[in-house]
């Protein structure tokens, strides 16, 4: 009892900086007292630092130590337990580390060892013989007649963990967990080069450093496994930021008010302390009181859900919804549970990572439809379960756990909730589970959602772009003119994209080639195949010149549509070679619809000439070889061309009536001889189209263009 006499202690201001150790280490006992997570590893770290605190607690009580007994007896309750700390620091890093078997009696040993030591301390005078007073005005140990063999326990018990926590946060890949590894590391150097003040046990030095070096090492293991989850924590559990911040600000404010108090005696200090305590929990209740209101109060449990509905709203990735539940079941009641993911897209099944479940593994069918229906955990032998699927239920926990809760929304099976059957559940935990199953369901509903969201974005961007690319492929309206030639064309798409496309290309010697086709369909899939036949036609224009045969193109043209249509997508065309010298039309049909030449009559009769450039093939990239017949016929100076896809004649009324064929023919008879020109006749053509079609959408996209040879 004399180290708490009246006569022993007087508070010293020399005292407050040795306080900042044991202040650091009280936040990482605080938080490991009262943290959730694996057993093991918060054991451990809290023996290692509550067999620190003595030697701690010894250094800031120095200065203020006023007899040379109780300052000994200070001093071997310090030296006594720093072999413990270190076997209990050998198993964190062990543990940390997931070495089991032979590794674990290396550490148990070190237990028993260190014990020893701890009982040899604080019983004889083997570690700690004397305290000397050092210069800037404290107490220190003199060093005992074993404290070499102490020290040289410690470093036996240490060493080999040390290495392989070196080797492991060198050799671990980049990530979270190596860098937690390495700051695990990098404090448990910093505290145990706090070793080095044994020379000042031998009369070598004047000041010490353990103490500064272990308050180092407390700070660094805050920050590397606590002041990260706490950060976290402080959103769904105030239990360990509170309980931090009483026993810092107490001890502080408890410091300062015995220095005011001076001499006082050991229940005295007591009672100083205590008040000091209570106030600051008054203090930090009532605020927390007042910034709450009337709000009723929340368990830690509730801010969990809250902070799953929460983040969960920023995943768009089902498994990363799946992995949070299991971190938050596992901060909230320290279980690991597995969840398994229903696919909406073929009714397989996943685990959390996002694996493929085998079928032998995934749930039953029947299971499954039923499970949908379900609300609350079921276990084999519960009794709500039909007979024919209590059999199943079985099987699929056999090797994954006890308990399943089903994972709904609106009576569809999204997920399964399963319990390990080493942590069986009930009361306000099962609640827990139950609940974060409705929210689980919850948020995969939410992640379905924003991922369809995303993917119809994504489909936006690339229908975008395929716009953006086969408007660049195809020519402008025009008109075009080549010598006696004149050539205009519309595109007009029924989506963004189009199946159809048109090309104009000069040969030289004043002819000029005119390509048109249509692939099946439209959107996309039919505009890449659009565009693999516009560059198609480049290439073999620029290839061959004006040398270019039809046939050449023709395969060409259909090598490319096979390519990129993949045999599922096929491409009516037709192409054409207007040579004015040879006053003729040299053209080829794939199943193309027919072109007409208007022209005008040599008698003063008004009606027009109509011809049509009839041809035989078949489409391009089908089953078979396109094999198309070259044709010609014969043309005169002012004729004129019209060539265009299904979707002008099949262009619909609000009545659903197509415009038709024949309707187009009429049309093209009653021309007005006087303005038989590319440019009117095709803004007769379209204005004639549109108007039938009148507010109805098209319904398959409208390709239209028409060329004359001048008149002479």
């Amino acid at each position: 009892m004399e180290l708490w006499s009246s006569a022993s202690y007087e508070p010293h201001l020399l005292s407050l900086p040795f306080a900042f150790a044991p202040a650091a280490m009280l936040i990482v006992i605080a938080y490991a007292l009262v943290m959730r997570g694996e057993p093991k590893l918060r054991a451990w770290m809290l023996a290692h630092f509550v067999a620190l605190m003595p030697y701690s607690l010894t250094m800031a009580l120095s200065p203020s130590l006023r007899s040379p007994a109780a300052a000994l007896t200070a001093f071997r309750a310090a030296g006594s337990f720093i072999p413990l700390a270190a076997a209990a620091g050998a198993g964190f890093q062990l543990t940390m580390l997931g070495k089991r078997g032979p590794w674990r009696v290396f550490v148990w040993a070190g237990v028993v060892v260190a014990s020893a030591w701890a009982i040899l301390g604080l019983t004889t005078d083997v570690l700690v013989d004397d305290v000397h007073w050092l210069p800037p005005g404290f107490w220190y140990a003199k060093a005992g007649s074993l404290v070499w063999a102490s020290l040289a326990s410690t470093l036996l018990i240490s060493g080999p963990t040390f290495a392989l926590m070196t080797i492991a946060a060198f050799r671990e890949q980049p990530g979270e967990e190596r860098r937690q590894l390495r700051f695990v590391l990098a404090a448990n150097y910093v505290t145990y080069a706090g070793l080095t003040d044994v020379a000042l046990a031998y009369g070598i030095g004047w000041f010490p450093l353990g103490w500064f070096l272990s308050g180092v090492g407390s700070v660094l293991v805050a920050r590397a496994l606590v002041v990260e989850d706490l950060l976290r924590v402080r959103a769904i559990d105030t239990t360990a930021p509170q309980l931090v911040l009483h026993f810092t600000v107490a001890v502080l404010f408890g410091w300062l008010m015995l220095g005011v108090l001076g001499h006082v005696t050991w229940w005295g200090m007591g009672i100083a302390l205590s008040l000091s305590y209570l106030g600051v929990r008054t203090t930090i209740a009532t605020v927390g009181l007042i910034n709450r209101g009337a709000r009723g109060g929340e368990g830690p449990l509730e801010r969990l859900l809250d902070q799953l509905v929460v983040r969960a709203r920023a995943l768009t990735s089902e498994p990363d919804v799946a992995r949070l539940a299991i971190d938050i079941v596992e901060l909230g009641l320290g279980v690991k549970i597995d969840v398994l993911i229903a696919q909406a897209e073929d009714y397989g099944w996943t685990d959390a990572a996002g694996v493929r479940l085998p079928d032998e593994a995934a749930p039953d069918p029947l299971l499954g439809a039923w499970l949908g229906e379900q609300r609350g955990a079921l276990w084999p032998e519960h009794p709500g379960i039909p007979d024919d699927l209590r059999e199943p239920l079985r099987g699929l926990l056999a090797k994954r756990g006890r308990t399943l809760i089903p994972a709904t929304a609106h009576d569809e099976l999204l997920a399964l909730i399963i319990v390990p059957a080493t942590h069986p559940v009930r009361g306000r935990s099962l609640a827990f589970l139950e609940q974060t199953a409705v929210r689980l369901g919850e948020a995969l509903v939410h992640a379905r959602m924003a991922h369809r969201a995303e993917q119809r974005a994504a489909l936006a961007r690339e229908v975008e772009l395929a716009a953006v690319v086969q408007q660049q492929l195809l020519p402008k309206p025009g008109p075009h003119v080549y010598g006696d030639l004149t050539i205009v064309g519309s595109w007009l798409p029924a989506t963004r994209c189009a199946g159809d496309f048109w090309g104009v290309y000069s040969l030289g010697d004043k002819r000029v080639l005119v390509a048109i086709g249509d692939v099946t369909g439209h959107g996309v899939a039919s505009a890449t195949v659009t565009a693999a036949a516009a560059a198609a036609c480049d290439v073999a224009v620029r290839r061959h010149g004006s040398a270019l045969d039809l046939t050449q193109l023709v395969t060409m043209l259909d090598a490319a549509v096979r390519r990129v249509g993949g045999g599922q997508l096929s491409m009516t065309c037709f192409a054409a070679i207007l040579d004015p010298d040879a006053s003729e039309v040299r053209f080829v049909s794939c199943g193309h619809t027919s072109p007409y030449v208007c022209r005008a009559g040599e008698t003063s009769e008004p009606a027009i000439e109509l011809h049509a450039l009839v041809g035989r093939g078949n489409p391009l990239g089908g089953g078979s070889a396109p094999a198309p017949k070259v044709q010609q016929k014969q043309l005169r100076a002012g004729d004129l061309v019209v060539w265009y896809t299904d979707g002008v004649i099949e262009a619909k009324d609000p009545a659903g009536e197509a415009y038709g064929d024949r309707r187009l023919q009429r049309m093209l008879r009653k021309l007005d001889r006087n303005q038989l020109t590319a440019p009117a006749v095709h803004t007769v053509i379209h204005a004639a189209v549109a108007a039938h079609r009148g507010s109805r959408p098209r319904g398959d996209d409208e390709t239209l263009v028409v060329a004359q040879w001048a008149p002479s």
